[in-house]
């Protein structure tokens, strides 16, 4: 067990331009995504844990332990979003539509391993953290914003030495689609 943030990136509108455009479009609009975000992510220490279609779970100190894991976790979501810009930008400067991501950060305690048989392993982590996050990044949507963290995260993330600019907006006791309690948010990007 160890004490890990979770970053989950999201494509928005993935599923639907999937439905109207050729495979090998579909194919190489992720490898393009791909690329991008998956550099920003690493460039902070985050590990991908797995691609689960055009969704990107990374974490944070679960690989190597990190005692600025949530900090590293919330300057990666910084630069993925600067890295979607761009990229929107490029896309609508070759006459294609732009496309936006969504994300969200949690933190908490994971167990980290390899799961699976003889003939398959896969690495992975698993714990509240991990559900929180992918929970937040489809929640995103019910706060009509493109990032979340929990106050947590965010709280953790500051004493780590995270800054940012202007101070977010802070949305406490939140309900949460399949989290019990509310959870203070914490909006990252509008």
């Amino acid at each position: 067990m160890r004490d890990a943030a979770i970053l989950v990136v999201d494509l928005r509108g993935f599923s639907a331009l999937a439905n109207r455009i050729p495979g090998d479009e579909v194919m190489t609009l992720l490898t393009e995504y791909q690329a991008r975000m998956i550099p920003a992510i690493r460039r902070h220490g985050g590990s991908i844990d797995k691609f689960l279609g055009d969704g990107i779970l990374a974490t944070f100190g679960a690989v190597v332990p990190s005692d600025r894991a949530a900090a590293d976790a919330l300057t990666a979501l910084d630069e993925v979003f600067r890295e979607a810009q761009d990229w929107g930008r490029a896309r609508a400067a070759t006459g294609e539509a732009p496309l936006r991501v969504g994300a969200a950060v949690a933190t908490g305690r994971v167990v980290f391993g390899a799961v699976g048989d003889a003939d398959r392993l896969e690495y992975t982590v698993i714990g509240d953290a991990v559900n929180l996050a992918v929970k937040l990044e489809k929640h995103t949507k019910a706060e009509g914003v493109s990032a979340l963290a929990t106050a947590v995260a965010y709280d953790a993330a500051a004493a780590q030495g995270y800054r940012r600019a202007a101070p977010p907006e802070k949305r406490p006791a939140r309900p949460v689609n399949g989290v019990e309690a509310p959870v203070d948010l914490v909006v990252m990007a509008a």
